[in-house]
């Protein structure tokens, strides 16, 4: 885990004598001002609110000496911020108050206890310009051992996933339980993040359940073409389309050999009546994130219109058919030799692979 260092400039205000003990108000009013400024990445009121603190010099109570170290490691992270310029402001208090300063230094940031390290980490990189909040508050809800102290700086972290989950709705479980799990290590007191914990690891156990004995149910239902000569077969869902030139679509097969042996087969294919776009290739958007679909050759089909398509099987099939099934927005473009075409892969299109994937679950452990 990265953590914040100091430069050498920086650890120059070391020198400072120590002055008067702060009062509980002091140490309140730097804090917030200190929280205010990082927050909104001031850096003209973070020095302020630094030199109030360098100011101070070395502090007995432990508690207030680490609400210093959080403050003075946030200065590399706001553009503009600079220690130095925070010393000498600091200088200039101690001469108008005629304070007396202490040679003794507090402890490096970098010498912070693990869990105010990973705060200041979190809460820096949700911050961050283009920050994947996602992925910092998947990381949260994995770590154990992070359980970070009451302090403004957890304050904000909170209000920052707080903000994240907010918008996320009831029917996307997965994403709400991962985001309660994080509030719930920021602040494992508030009964209401473990009330929301327990409730959607329940919605997503009644949905496993429910989505077994679907998909139990769909092997039975499945409508089966079998070759004459050698026995092989595939199998579509009884909700995919029954032709090839009725619409564009994606959908998952069953794929059985003569022998028995059984895989999954991913299927792209692209429909027109207006004419052929020669597909050789195309492209898959999965939530903002875009990949070329694996398949090798393209085929196509016509009589009244034209169809082209293409196709995967195994464990790749399996992996795409996952990420599609489960995401919010898929768009396939069919890219042709002059021009391509666009498709949105519809809820209903999800829900058939997500049920034959469920079906692909079961039968493949059996």
């Amino acid at each position: 885990m990265r953590k914040f260092m100091l430069s050498m400039p920086a650890m120059a205000f070391l020198a400072f004598p120590a002055g008067a003990n702060p009062s509980q108000d002091d140490i309140d009013a730097a804090r917030s001002e200190c929280r205010d400024a990082f927050l909104a990445r001031d850096a003209e009121a973070y020095m302020d609110a630094a030199a109030s603190m360098i100011a101070w010099g070395a502090l007995q109570n432990p508690e207030w000496t680490r609400e210093v170290e959080l403050c003075l490691a946030f200065a590399e992270t706001i553009e503009g911020a600079n220690l130095e310029t925070a010393r000498e402001r600091a200088a200039a208090l101690a001469n108008e108050g005629d304070r007396t300063f202490a040679t003794e230094a507090p402890a490096s940031p970098a010498e912070l206890p693990e869990a105010d390290s990973r705060l200041a980490d979190y809460l820096t990189r949700l911050q961050a310009d283009g920050a994947d909040i996602d992925a910092v508050v998947r990381e949260i809800a994995a770590d154990q051992t992070f359980a970070p102290s009451p302090s403004p700086e957890r304050d904000a972290l909170e209000a920052a996933v707080t903000a994240y989950v907010r918008p996320i709705p009831a029917a996307q479980a997965e994403r709400n339980l991962v985001a309660y799990q994080a509030l719930a290590r920021i602040d494992p007191e508030d009964q209401t993040y473990r009330d929301r914990v327990a409730r959607y690891e329940q919605a997503i156990e009644a949905e496993r359940e429910q989505l077994q004995r679907t998909a139990r149910a769909l092997e039975g239902r499945l409508v089966r073409t079998t070759a004459e000569f050698d026995g092989s077969s595939w199998a579509r869902h009884p909700s995919s389309p029954r032709y090839q030139d009725i619409r564009n679509y994606v959908t998952l097969y069953l794929i059985e050999s003569g022998t028995g042996q059984q895989t999954m087969e991913l299927f792209f294919n692209y429909t027109s009546r207006s004419g052929w776009l020669f597909v050789d290739s195309a492209s898959i958007n999965i939530d903002g994130e875009t990949t070329r679909v694996p398949v090798g050759q393209w085929f196509r089909d016509n009589d009244t219109e034209i169809w082209e398509f293409a196709s995967l099987r195994g464990d790749a099939a399996v992996s795409l058919a996952r990420r599609i099934a489960e995401a919010d927005r898929v768009v396939v473009r069919f890219n042709g030799q002059q021009f391509y075409d666009d498709y949105v892969v519809s809820d209903a299109d999800k829900r058939v692979m997500r049920e034959m994937l469920a079906m692909w679950d079961v039968i493949s452990q059996e």
